[in-house]
């Protein structure tokens, strides 16, 4: 559902005790924008909810909701803090305040690079794995590992974001509890929960990760095409994840096993957590390494700090269908059906199997017989 963009707020008004500086970035269904504390002097950023969206479909105030208070419960180094959330009955708006990420997402950084080296990969994977290795201590799955989730700082440390369709055994609702549940982002979704998202665990998030690992060595998705299902079906497919040497030689054979036991589609194979994850790549001479707090730093130069819109050109660089990312959810009728056929004709097919195999033992078992009376 698209509903278009809206001018909410105007450059120094003032809001909930908050300065809007101005806008880095909008879509269709909030924005985001640059924001000093009145008191404290200090750069944040805020992200809205159009009071459009939310007037038309509660699910997403759900889904906003959600992540403030799934944020405010894990506090991690690579993990986008969330500090403030509020309804404003006057402007009819959600809003959040979050840390300000004085940098730009893995998607801009994999534009400008085309591919990474393997070992800059990995660093940036693992601070990912901690994150998840924290969530996972509080019985939360993210569901939406992606490069737009990831923010890399000008220091390199690495933040993962947007918690809204995560996962929690804290919270119930519709994202949690709903069988059948469909929604991701296909290039990057488990082959489980684009079945039923409802049911997963942190493996998904391991696969996701894995692919997003591949996508930046290899410098492209394991998966592509033009639409949702095109993709969906190589995921689910019974053909097996594929080898990023095919795409990159160089990777090293122990890294490329590595991948794929991340991207295994059956999970009962696949590597069980992030901590085991962070274990592997250790035994591979991997380290986890993040820049000390000192080193961070938080601009606070409102002029200089960079904004989405700053990156114009890096997104003219991608193919036009990568543009915007191919998102689904559970109201997406075609992938219902897509799915929801797929599904059928896998059962078909392994009802099937058993028949033959049955038969296969019975024909057996009446031939030993057969033997045994002419005997």
């Amino acid at each position: 559902m698209n509903f278009g963009k809206e001018d909410v707020f105007q450059t120094g008004e003032k809001f909930h005790g908050y300065v809007i500086e101005r806008l880095l970035g909008n879509g269709g269904l909030g924005a985001v924008y640059l924001v000093r504390h009145e008191m404290l002097d200090t750069l944040y950023a805020m992200k809205i909810l159009f009071p459009s969206v939310a007037k038309e479909n509660g699910s997403y105030v759900k889904r906003f909701l959600r992540e403030a208070k799934i944020a405010t419960r894990i506090r991690h180094p690579n993990l986008v803090a969330v500090h403030d959330c509020g309804f404003d009955e006057k402007k009819g708006l959600y809003f959040l305040v979050m840390d300000y990420v004085n940098g730009g997402d893995l998607r801009q950084a994999i534009a400008f690079a085309g591919r990474f080296e393997p070992d800059r990969a990995v660093e940036v994977v693992m601070q990912v794995a901690s994150a998840l290795e924290a969530a996972q201590k509080l019985n939360v799955v993210h569901r939406d590992i992606k490069p737009e989730n990831i923010m890399i700082q000008p220091d390199g440390l690495v933040k993962l974001v947007d918690l809204g369709i995560a996962k929690s055994d804290d919270i119930k609702d519709s994202l949690n509890t709903t069988t059948e549940s469909v929604f991701g982002t296909p290039a990057y979704v488990a082959p489980e929960q684009a079945i039923d998202a409802a049911k997963v665990d942190t493996r998904a998030d391991i696969y996701s990760l894995g692919v997003v690992l591949f996508e930046m060595i290899a410098g492209r998705p394991p998966f592509e095409g033009p639409n949702a299902p095109q993709i969906l079906a190589q995921t689910l497919s019974d053909d097996p994840f594929p080898d990023i040497r095919d795409f990159n030689p160089e990777v090293k054979p122990l890294l490329a096993v590595l991948i794929r036991r991340m991207c295994v589609k059956e999970k009962e194979r696949r590597i069980s957590d992030p901590t085991a994850l962070l274990k592997e790549f250790d035994r591979l001479g991997y380290k986890l390494t993040r820049p000390t707090s000192a080193r961070v730093q938080y601009a606070q130069n409102v002029e200089t700090a960079p904004t989405h819109r700053s990156v114009k050109s890096v997104l003219d660089r991608l193919p036009q269908d990568r543009k915007d990312t191919l998102s689904f959810e559970t109201d997406d009728v075609e992938i219902q059906n897509f799915v929801g056929g797929l599904k059928r004709r896998k059962f078909v097919r392994k009802i099937a199997v058993a028949v033959f195999a049955l038969l296969g033992v019975a024909v057996t078992a009446v031939s030993i017989l057969l033997v045994a009376a002419k005997r």
